[in-house]
Formats: C-alpha cells, sequence, structure tokens
C-alpha cells in the first residue's frame, strides 16, 4: 500500500479518508505495472477503467497537445467513468509507471460506497475542468 516513500494518508486524494476506506480502496484496484509509452487511455474511446498512479509520470493530452502531468496521488481516467463520456483526453506514461487499476465497476463500486472517495473524486474532476 506504499507509494514509495510516501503514504496513501499524505495524498490529497486520501486526505479525508479513513484507514478503513484506503484498505478497501487498494484491495478493489489491481496493481500493474506499465513502461514508458505505454499509453494508458486513449481519446474518443470509451470509459471502461481509472487509474491511481503510484509511481512514475504520465502526459495527458488532447488532440495531440500536452495539457497536464500526472504524477503519484494522481487519478487518470475517472472523469470519463464518473461522467460515462467517452475518453476526452490521451493518457500515456512518461516513465515506468506503477498504477493501481480499477476496472468500471471496481470504481463505480468504491464511489456508490465510500462517501469520501466520491467527494474527493468529484472534487478533482471539478478541479481539472475548470
Amino acid at each position: 500500500m506504499a507509494l514509495g516513500r510516501t503514504s496513501p494518508r499524505d495524498l490529497p486524494l486520501f486526505a479525508d479518508l479513513s484507514g478503513r476506506d484506503i484498505r478497501d480502496i487498494f484491495r478493489a484496484g489491481e496493481e500493474v505495472s506499465v513502461p514508458a509509452g505505454w499509453s494508458l487511455i486513449l481519446e474518443q474511446t470509451p470509459p471502461d477503467a481509472a487509474y491511481l498512479i503510484l509511481s512514475g509520470t504520465a502526459a495527458v493530452r488532447e488532440k495531440g497537445q500536452e495539457i497536464a502531468e500526472l504524477g503519484p496521488g494522481d487519478i487518470a481516467g475517472e472523469v470519463a467513468v464518473r461522467k460515462n463520456t467517452l475518453r476526452t483526453a490521451t493518457v500515456t506514461a512518461k516513465s515506468r509507471l506503477q498504477l493501481l487499476h480499477f476496472t468500471r465497476e471496481k470504481f463505480d463500486d468504491l464511489t456508490r460506497r465510500l462517501p469520501a472517495f466520491r467527494d474527493a473524486i468529484d472534487a478533482t474532476i471539478q478541479e481539472r475542468r475548470g
């Protein structure tokens, strides 16, 4: 459950979650590793998964233009899953990534069962949409 040397509790996404909620989140996801250059999410594809970045960095691109960089503690793919819309951006690993992969079903279950997680995800979406 460790994110390198950072505790999940130190990450904004988990700040208001209990230890039990954090354990539930980590149990719901599957830890995976992907190499640099791997695209996790492709623009204009269905919302099948979301990813929590445990280590490494990823580029977020819209229409080929880099609009953001994500790192440990950031989540990717949450907007399309929560809003049930096609992906609006492509997310590609800039370095090797350790991720927690959530199927859409697991992610939806977490947002239903854990109000603090849902609120954190919705706040992230609001922040990203400006």
